[in-house]
């Protein structure tokens, strides 16, 4: 249809059975040439001049004859897009529909359509034609015979009401399409408000959560060197007794039950290390499918005959630059829980496979970052976890098993080994339908290496040199003492390195080796002192210790385990090969 803000409507119907009546309105209608009036020949005759009046409009004016025919025309013209303004519209026209019918009938397919009823009987009562039409602002009465003046205004008048209707109908759909376009561009940016404070949300819960993890990985690391140092002294002291040789076989069996003991708990610090991300790691470049295929092989007594392992590798070399061990702990930890949360038996699926992570998905997920990475993914069908256990997973001694059957240190040092390898987990969990743990680490940009074979250990042989021990807990210095004074050594101990120091001054010439713990009081560590010392002699031989991890003696500086750095709690054996190694070693542990 044609704009009507574009142009108006001139498009006039008349519906009479009077061919007369026909010719009277396109004489009325259409004459598009100026008109002379007396009033014009009057003025003309006074001021000697002839005024045209304003030109008049001219119609366009269809005819029908009966109301039938009116009625197709008025369907033909909505059809083409063209459709009338307004219609005049006999009353009288027999055989057919009526005007009131006729008018009726056109209203149910243009409802704009303005109509002029003209009549010249008292056919209808104005209440009679309302019974039948309806009150309507579109319905106009004409008698006849009517005056050319009353039917030229009636054209324009609703001619021009037909147009102002159009006008304002088009105005209020643009108007509604204005307001349906801001009400979408309101509930887009209450959608994109949403969504960033949901983001903001998560990226707070996991800040949050993060924190609490440090600081609990803090509180973790410091008791688990406090135990290393008592273990230390515990697995010392009980190997001591037993290389005594004057032990009856029960005492003996009871010291290596201590000893036994001993490993097992150094097993628990360890693990608290890992989770509060203080223990080194041993890097290699790892084939993870290798290394899962191999270590499966060991999953499945764990697991149990009812539950069915799968381990399914993508087929693409897949290396990381990670801590075999390491990794294995995180899948057996996965592993040993799965089988707890499937009594009954079910099915563990254990798939690897390489994962893009782009901008928008790191944006969606605040434990993510872009690149590449390998993910291991461990599913099981088990009971899964609950809303409440899952805002606690990964907390150190949180478990939802019952007592004796798990201290809550498995997840956290799974947690804690994913961070160490910069990486992170996504759980995804119904309860009564099962687990999934995806873990990502980097990808290493190489293929993986072959694993290499352990170094072959050493037999203990003692010796005359001087060490210089330095240690601040006074039950662990006894305990390296006496190892020592029993391979033959001559040892002077100090309790802190400022203490040390003062000893360096009176026995410098006589020191061959400085065996010194990483965190002392006083404020000057491990590392602190062996640089101080080293600088005064460059061929001091160091070996480092620490209940905490390789880490805390700082970066830079090459370690070598057994050889540079003991780690605590450990065996006599241990500390008395690591000494003759270094003694041995052409080069001193100097920080590079």
């Amino acid at each position: 249809m044609t704009d009507p803000m574009a142009q108006r409507n001139r498009r006039v119907l008349v519906i009479d059975d009077n061919v007369a009546i026909h010719a009277d309105f396109k004489k009325i209608l259409c004459s598009a040439t100026p008109s002379k009036t007396a009033l014009d020949d009057l003025e003309a005759t006074f001021f000697g001049e002839a005024r045209l009046s304003e030109p008049s409009i001219s119609f366009q004016v269809d005819s029908a004859f009966q109301g039938q025919e009116g009625y197709k025309l008025v369907q033909q013209s909505i059809a083409e897009g063209r459709p009338y303004a307004m219609v005049f519209m006999d009353v009288r026209m027999p055989p057919g529909w009526d005007g009131i019918e006729t008018t009726a009938r056109i209203w149910e397919i243009d409802p704009d359509l303005q109509t002029v009823i003209c009549t010249a009987y008292a056919d209808y009562s104005w209440d009679d034609m309302t019974a039948k039409l309806g009150i309507s602002d579109r319905l106009v009465i004409l008698k006849k015979p009517f005056d050319n003046m009353e039917v030229v205004q009636l054209a324009h008048a609703l001619t021009e009401k037909w147009y102002l209707r159009q006008m304002a109908r088009t105005q209020m759909k643009e108007l509604e399409q204005m307001v349906a376009a801001r009400t979408r561009e309101l509930q887009k940016a209450n959608e994109d408000l949403r969504t960033e404070m949901d983001e903001h949300a998560r990226t707070e819960a996991a800040l949050r959560q993060s924190q609490k993890m440090d600081a609990l990985g803090q509180l973790a690391s410091g008791i688990a060197h406090n135990f290393n140092n008592l273990l230390t002294v515990i697995r010392g002291n009980a190997q001591c007794l037993v290389a005594d040789g004057q032990q009856t076989p029960t005492v003996i069996e009871s010291l290596q039950q201590i000893d036994e003991a001993a490993v097992r708990a150094a097993k628990l610090t360890s693990q608290m290390l890992l989770f509060g991300r203080n223990k080194r790691m041993e890097r290699e470049h790892l084939n993870l499918d290798q290394t899962l295929t191999r270590f499966g092989k060991m999953l499945h007594p764990l697991l149990g005959e009812d539950i069915a392992l799968k381990i399914q590798c993508d087929g693409l070399p897949l290396a990381i630059d990670a801590d075999p061990v390491m990794i294995e702990q995180v899948v057996l930890h996965l592993a040993v829980n799965a089988r707890d949360a499937m009594p009954q038996g079910g099915r563990l699926d254990i798939h690897t496979g390489k994962a893009e992570i782009s901008e928008e998905d790191a944006r969606r997920n605040p434990k993510a970052r872009p690149g590449q990475f390998v993910c291991i993914r461990v599913s099981d069908s088990g009971c899964g976890i609950t809303p409440e256990a899952l805002r606690h997973l990964f907390e150190p001694f949180f478990t939802t098993k019952e007592q004796g059957k798990g201290i809550g240190l498995g997840l956290a040092t799974v947690y804690g080994i994913v961070k160490l390898h910069e990486g992170w987990i996504d759980v995804e969990t119904e309860v009564g339908q099962g687990t999934s743990f995806k873990i990502f680490f980097p990808l290493a940009s190489l293929p993986a290496e072959p694993d290499q074979k352990p170094l072959p250990k050493t037999g203990v042989v003692g010796g005359r040199e001087t060490i210089l021990l330095v240690e601040d807990e006074q039950i662990v210095r006894r305990m390296a003492l006496r190892v020592l004074q029993r391979q033959g050594y001559r040892v002077i101990e100090a309790a802190s390195g400022m203490e040390a120091l003062s000893m360096w001054d009176e026995h410098e010439a006589e020191i061959d080796l400085l065996l010194t713990d990483m965190v002392m009081p006083e404020g000057l560590s491990g590392r602190g002192l062996a640089e101080k010392l080293l600088a005064k002699k460059a061929g001091l031989k160091v070996i480092y210790t620490t209940g905490y991890s390789q880490d805390a003696v700082g970066p830079n500086l090459v370690l070598e385990e057994g050889l540079n750095f003991l780690a605590k709690p450990y065996h006599p054996l241990s500390l008395a090969q690591a000494v003759r190694r270094s003694l041995d070693n052409g080069d001193s542990a100097k920080a590079r």
